[in-house]
């Protein structure tokens, strides 16, 4: 659990931010440790960027995080994708900048497994990683995530065909290993203390965010807090 000396991280949707952050979002979409793991991998433009934050807000399917330090400067995104609520399955991924370090990774990754399962109510949640990233596989299968899959020879990178790794997490295998996962990491989990601001304003019956199971909801889901923006 945070403690009185853990670092303040934020997650505020993406689309909330002013154009100077969603911009400097950007300039880490653009580190080449990042977009090199990424199925679009060439420097996004700022036109492109902005494009793509003004359709996320027509996009139910999405979620889209921006990570922000205590002083709110972006260490990188998390997002849920490919929402699917009649079958109660989604995608996630992230990325952060090269200079965040000290187990930001690992303690994002139990705090955002515990909103998409607990919050938006999904029962599976899926990955994907693409060949050659192995520090992320191995991350994944440290917090439960099984590999269902290796497709080969899937996409095109650098004129070279590579595979792609499909990982899973059902909500039952969750729930019955995070306790573990919690004691384990104890001490790297204690050096953060991560809220989600998110915004129910503009949401229809038709939007994730108004998904929410409320027997589920609460406002401190193993660790982190959801702030609600009304």
């Amino acid at each position: 659990m945070p403690t009185t000396n853990s670092r303040a991280i934020e997650l505020a949707l993406l689309i909330s931010l002013d154009t100077e952050l969603q911009l400097k979002v950007r300039e880490i979409r653009n580190e080449e440790n990042v977009r090199k793991w990424m199925y679009t991998d060439h420097v996004i433009g700022a036109n492109e960027h902005l494009g793509w934050i003004n359709r996320l807000k027509q996009d139910d399917r999405q979620i889209v995080f921006a990570v922000l330090s205590e002083e709110r400067s972006p260490l990188g995104v998390v997002s849920v994708n490919a929402i699917d609520r009649l079958h109660k399955k989604a995608d996630w991924a992230y990325y952060l900048t090269g200079a965040a370090r000290g187990g930001l990774g690992s303690a994002l990754e139990y705090s955002f497994i515990n909103f998409i399962f607990d919050t938006l109510g999904m029962k599976k949640l899926n990955c994907e990683v693409i060949e050659g990233n192995n520090a992320v596989v191995k991350l994944h299968k440290k917090f439960l995530f099984q590999e269902e899959g290796f497709r080969r020879s899937n996409i095109l990178k650098d004129g070279v065909r590579i595979g792609v790794h499909f990982l899973g997490l059902t909500k039952e295998d969750w729930l019955a290993g995070k306790a573990d996962i919690q004691a384990k990491y104890k001490e790297v989990f204690e050096k953060f203390s991560i809220s989600i601001r998110w915004q129910l304003c503009e949401a229809t019956a038709d939007h994730p965010i108004d998904q929410i199971e409320a027997e589920s909801a609460s406002n401190n889901l193993g660790g982190y807090s959801i702030l609600n923006d009304l």
